[in-house]
Parts: structure tokens; sequence; C-alpha cells
């Protein structure tokens, strides 16, 4: 890829120098004709002069005989760059496209590691033993014992620094200081030892990437019209699907259709699918994002217990008998508050209730 990326570069650098001349030429030709030009209308005057009539016009001639030659080299050119801009394009296309297929075979190496990872770090024995020997600043009339109760929330952050597979929210199993003592200055010096259920993190993430090579991510943008896409500010295209390359990293992402916005802020750690819906268009089929799967199951579910009919004790059914209206309708009240799920009163009001 190495060799590839520097064959496109030197002919792109020879391709600007040609370009530049392409421009120089084009200068040239319109210098030329201005001078043409400024001769042809102070032809009347040199012809009534009589004084190098001939010689006026050998000029005029060897003028315009430059100006054809220069505007054929000029169209010639502007061929020639066209073919050579067109071939470099398809070089850069091709390093993209090999680019991309080899973070995607990295991404797809790493997302087998993660998936052990996680895999591993949901077990039931998997527990993060952490030995730690520090200090803490105490005041003079402070016994141990208080000193390091006051610490001890600081003690454990400290702890959960020094691994990566620890972050704030990981949970802390066990914890026990095994050593401690102060000076006359109130500083205590602590030896304690933690068990902590480790958990997959950004950090490992990051690590994850610097160890593969990874700096960009593919991002696939989806929506149900053809809006117009934004990253950070900067429009990279339209359509009801865009494939774009970004940095990994935090970036903005916008979909814009008929001045109605849909964005969002996204750390970008790993390749990723995102969705825009705007309400009130004709919906479309989206695939669904497989970097995202957790939240996709989420939905689901969430849609599933939605359609599970929860059975209720229905009351045993009685012989109906004849009662008014504005009894009936006083029943009908004390059913639909008991359904809603209106504790009685009383006794009596139950027995109302379930009438």
């Amino acid at each position: 890829m190495d060799s590839l990326l520097i064959s496109a570069n030197d002919k792109l650098s020879r391709y600007n120098k040609k370009e530049y001349e392409y421009k120089t030429l084009a200068a040239e030709i319109e210098n030329n004709k201005t001078i043409y030009q400024q001769d042809i209308e102070a032809l009347p005057t040199k012809i009534l002069s009589r004084e190098g009539v001939n010689e006026y016009f050998k000029k005029i001639e060897e003028l315009v005989l430059v100006i054809d030659e220069s505007e054929k080299k000029y169209q010639a050119d502007g061929i020639a760059l066209e073919k050579e801009s067109e071939a470099i394009s398809d070089n850069y296309n091709k390093l993209n496209e090999f680019r991309f297929q080899k973070n995607k075979q990295l991404a797809e190496l790493k997302q087998e590691v993660v998936d052990r990872l996680a895999l591993e770090l949901s077990s039931p024995s998997s527990i993060k033993n952490i030995s730690i020997n520090s200090t803490a600043v105490c005041t003079r009339f402070q016994s141990i014992n208080d000193c390091l109760n006051d610490n001890e929330n600081i003690i454990i952050t400290n702890a959960k620094k020094t691994d990566p597979f620890l972050n704030e929210r990981s949970v802390l199993l066990s914890y026990k200081v095994v050593d401690a003592s102060m000076n006359m200055n109130g500083e205590l010096s602590y030896s304690a030892r933690m068990s902590f259920k480790p958990s997959y993190n950004r950090k490992i993430e990051s690590m994850l990437n610097e160890k593969f090579g990874l700096k960009s991510a593919m991002l696939t943008l989806l929506s149900n019209v053809n809006a117009d896409w934004y990253i950070d500010g900067n429009k990279v295209g339209s359509g009801k699907k865009l494939v774009h390359e970004v940095t990994l990293g935090r970036h903005g992402i916008l979909a814009s259709y008929n001045l109605l916005d849909q964005s969002s802020i996204e750390i970008v750690e790993s390749n990723g699918q995102y969705t825009y819906t705007f309400p009130g268009q004709t919906s479309v089929l989206l695939p669904q994002p497989k970097e995202k799967a957790k939240p996709v199951a989420k939905e689901k579910a969430k849609e599933k217990a939605k359609d599970v009919q929860i059975p209720m004790k229905k009351p045993a059914v009685k012989p109906k008998a004849v009662v008014s209206k504005e009894k009936q309708q006083s029943e009908e009240e004390r059913g639909y508050l008991y359904f809603m799920g209106i504790e009685p009163d009383s006794k009596s009001q139950q027995e109302s209730f379930i009438k």
C-alpha cells in the first residue's frame, strides 16, 4: 500500500506542475489577444502615417500565429490533463478501497477480540484484585481509622485508575486496609487490597484501536428520506444512505431535510451505523446496525413486551339485574376505577368495585 501511495503522490505532484503551466499558458494567450486587439485598433492610424506599415502587418501576422499555436497547445494540454486527472482519481479510489478493506478486516478482527473479552469479563469468576500503596494527608488530631474512613472514596477511586479494565462505574466487591501508619505531620501511609468486577470500557477500546492501528472508522448514515448529511458542520453528501470515513473521536452528525434537522453528538470508536428518521415522511425499511446490536435488542425487547397481553383475573359472571341508567353508570365508573388500580378505602367499597 505504501508503494502505491508514493506512486500516486508522485503522479499528483507532476499533475499539479502541469496544471500550473496550463493556467500560465491560458494567461499568456489572453495577454497576446489583448495585444492583438490593441494592434488592430491602432492599425488605421499606422496605415495613415504610411510609416513601417509592412513591418506592422508582419508583427500582427506573427502574433496571430503565436496565438493560434498556443490555443492548439492549450486544447491538447487540457485533454491530456483531464485524462491524467481521471487516472490519478482512479488510483486514489483504489487506494481508498484498499484502505477501507484493510480497516474493515482489522475492525472485524478487533470485534472478535472484543466479543471474547466481553464473554470472559461477564463470567462470575472474573474478578480484578488490586493492591495499592499510597499516602493521604490527615490532620494531627485525626486517628488513623478516622483518616482512612475520610479518604476511603479517594483510595477506591485511585485504585480504579491503576487498571484499564476498571472505570468509575466498576463495582467494588471487597475492600480491606492491610497496613497503615501516620507520622507526626499527619501524613498517612497505607496499604490496601480491593476486588472489583472488571468490565469492557473506553480505555480498553482506545488500547485496542492503538494496537490494531485503527485511526479512522466508516460511518453508515441512514434515513427514511433523501437527507443532506453534515459531519462537524461540513456537508459530506445526500441520500437515504451514505457511507463516510471519519477519524476516531467525537463528531457532530446532522441530517437535514426540508428545513427539518436531526442531529446527535457521537463518540466514534469503531465502524458504526446511525439512523435519523423524519416524522411524517414515507418510511422505508432500514437495515439494522450491526455495531449497535445491544440497543437494537433492547428496542426489540420493548416491542415484544408491548405485544404481550398480561392476563387479568376476571370476576365470575353473575346474572344481570335490572338497574337504572344512573346506577349502571355509577357501577361502570367504580369498575373503571378498580381497573385503573385505585385501591378501595373500605370493604364495602371493595365489594362495589368488583361487582
